[in-house]
């Protein structure tokens, strides 16, 4: 008995390690690799193609840029003499600044439900529901908006009744241009007729502005596009309230015209907006930067408040943007940016590699959507 039970033992333990060997060999020859589908050189050129994708993709972008702009081929920028800069709200003469403020004050005052909207569109937390419901306690502006929807611009296969669809389909950029030019009729009802030409410019720029600031605002900072927006669209404000201001003294040549409109006004229109912002209650950083828009061309960044930098610098090089792309009001000068503001955001010097195909399309479709309101008067 126990020698059968050493046999059984012994021959159990060979099975098991021939098994055992058995399925070494196995997995050893699973381990190997299997045949190559592709040599090493194809696959290089498979990686370098994945790799260079982009790269073909932002040169494509960058020819049809330069196709549909050849303007940025070569910017042609004024020089800015040292020591010449614009003048701040700071230092600004008390009395031109007094003589403004009163001058404000005997306007029509501007509609609370105007300046609510322009809040709430700049705020990325705000909900549909909360600019619906403000826009309707207005009647005449949700008039606008239903007509300006279902405008040929649109061209809808029916007609839009409710607010709510018919905002949604606006966007909230179009609906922040409907409501600036609301404010501006109501406290300054002359404005339409005073010199069309050039409002409509500046309307046209300021809208331009507002979408490219938008854009870079978004691609440079990873911010929501609607603050920048909001002060693209503003950034400019002050030009409409010269006419409030004597004019002290003739016009020069060769002065960038943020410097000349402080040699004909006493102050530039920068400030001007600064403290029309000021008066509105706009947030600071709205206000901010209206007033230093034009300082990056002039000032290194620490001369710019923390608190509106960014926000200076995006609208500055939106502002220069558009005029290089064709969208200027009567300021057609164009700064160069201080190298100090590229460095400082990692940003390239280099309009092109701004400027974006879809950006070019953005700002076309608003300025089409500008021209139908004009042509069909449901702005001006």
């Amino acid at each position: 008995m126990p020698v059968m039970f050493f046999i059984s033992l012994g021959f159990i333990i060979v099975v098991l390690i021939a098994y055992t060997i058995y399925r070494a060999r196995q997995f050893k020859t699973n381990l190997r690799s299997p045949p190559m589908r592709f040599s090493v050189q194809d696959l290089k050129k498979r990686d370098d193609a994945f790799l260079s994708a982009p790269l073909q993709r932002s040169a494509a972008d960058r020819a049809a840029v330069l196709a549909s702009c050849p303007a940025l081929r070569e910017v042609r920028y004024i020089t800015v003499a040292d020591g010449l800069f614009p003048l701040s709200n700071i230092a600004v003469d008390d009395t031109v600044k007094n003589t403004l403020e009163n001058k404000i004050a005997e306007l029509p005052p501007v509609p609370t439900t105007s300046l609510a909207l322009l809040d709430l569109l700049q705020n990325p937390e705000s909900n549909l529901g909360g600019i619906i419901s403000l826009v309707s306690t207005s009647p005449v502006f949700s008039a606008k908006i239903l007509q300006t929807i279902n405008s040929v611009y649109f061209n809808l296969p029916q007609e839009v009744t409710s607010l709510e669809k018919a905002i949604t389909l606006l966007g909230y950029n179009n609906v922040r241009v409907l409501t600036l030019e609301d404010m501006l009729c109501n406290i300054l009802p002359s404005i339409q007729t005073a010199d069309r030409e050039d409002y409509v410019k500046m309307r046209a720029h300021s809208a331009a502005v507002s979408v490219c600031a938008g854009h870079l605002g978004k691609s440079f900072f990873r911010l929501s596009g609607h603050v920048f927006e909001t002060i693209g669209l503003l950034h400019d404000i002050g030009k409409y309230f010269f006419h409030l201001l004597e004019k002290r003294g003739s016009i020069s040549t060769g002065l960038p015209m943020v410097i000349e409109e402080e040699k004909q006004y006493g102050m530039n229109h920068a400030v001007i907006g600064a403290i029309i912002a000021h008066i509105w209650q706009l947030p600071g950083i709205i206000t901010g930067a209206i007033e230093h828009h034009h300082s990056p061309s002039f000032f290194p960044p620490d001369y710019i408040p923390g608190t509106c930098l960014k926000e200076s610098l995006i609208v500055c090089l939106a502002d220069l943007t558009c005029k290089v792309l064709g969208y200027a009001g009567r300021d057609r000068d164009l700064l160069p940016v201080r190298e100090e503001y590229y460095k400082r955001f990692g940003i390239k010097d280099d309009l092109t590699e701004i400027v974006t195909p879809g950006l070019i399309k953005d700002i076309e479709n608003t300025h089409h959507f500008l021209n139908v309101q004009i042509s069909e008067h449901t702005i001006i």
